[in-house]
């Protein structure tokens, strides 16, 4: 199996149907273009989720507060439901496994705003059940700048206020991604806590769904026989390093 190539073809997927909605709208209608991005990659992540979890979108609902509403939701479906139509869903947080912003184009404002608002939910997801560990991602079809730093100092300005705001995982485009390793990936050295910025060439998109999918299984996707992730792995793309 080619994994790379896999990898790849990912992101010619996803660059072959985010337009499609606007072929036909042109720009009468951006409301309409976001929920179609998000309606594509919720289909991808679910090819491949496990039975126990289920996607969709929507609000998680604690004992004092209420998210706002998420692109993402993946949820362990064994856990009581509060409501379901379609895909849009009301769990409350100890159903929760994953939380995932998804945007268009990448511009500094618009991240640091979807940072923000996904961080705010994160440190409440957190606090509500602190023994449960859960994804944070934020997803870009697609970026242009290349300013390594300022991805990262947004996402460490977030957890200097409070570490349960920390996003773990970003794909800027197809060939940036960020990752939060809480133990070093070279000498699994603990205590390492510290967000990698990766140039994978047209493979963010699958580092960041399989990342999620070895959450999902609780870390224990391997590496064995290169099923999961490239050969070369990606420590040799680091482009920059800035711990919590």
């Amino acid at each position: 199996m080619n994994v790379t190539e896999y990898f790849k073809s990912l992101s010619l997927e996803l660059q072959a149907l985010e337009n499609r909605v606007r072929h036909f709208i042109d720009d009468a209608h951006w409301l309409t273009d976001g929920e179609w991005k998000e309606s594509v990659l919720r289909n991808i992540i679910s090819r491949s989720c496990p039975q126990n979890i289920s996607i969709g979108r929507g609000f998680i609902i604690g004992k004092d507060w209420v998210s706002t509403q998420m692109d993402i939701i993946l949820y362990d479906n064994t856990h009581p439901i509060l409501y379901k139509d379609g895909d849009l869903v009301f769990i409350q947080p100890s159903a929760c496994r994953a939380i995932i912003e998804v945007k268009s184009s990448y511009t500094a404002e618009i991240y640091r705003n979807a940072a923000n608002a996904i961080s705010d939910v994160a440190s409440k997801i957190r606090q509500s059940e602190p023994s449960q560990e859960i994804f944070v991602g934020i997803f870009f079809y697609n970026m242009t700048q290349q300013n390594s730093s300022t991805a990262l100092n947004a996402l460490k300005d977030l957890s200097d206020q409070d570490n349960n705001k920390t996003i773990d995982h970003v794909c800027l485009g197809k060939s940036k991604f960020i990752k939060f390793w809480e133990y070093n990936p070279l000498d699994k050295a603990a205590n390492y806590n510290s967000w990698h910025f990766y140039s994978v060439e047209d493979k963010a998109v699958g580092y960041f769904i399989h990342n999620l999918l070895s959450f999902l299984a609780n870390h224990n996707l391997v590496r064995n026989d290169n099923i999961w992730y490239p050969e070369e792995g990606k420590e040799y793309s680091l482009i920059e390093r800035l711990q919590r």
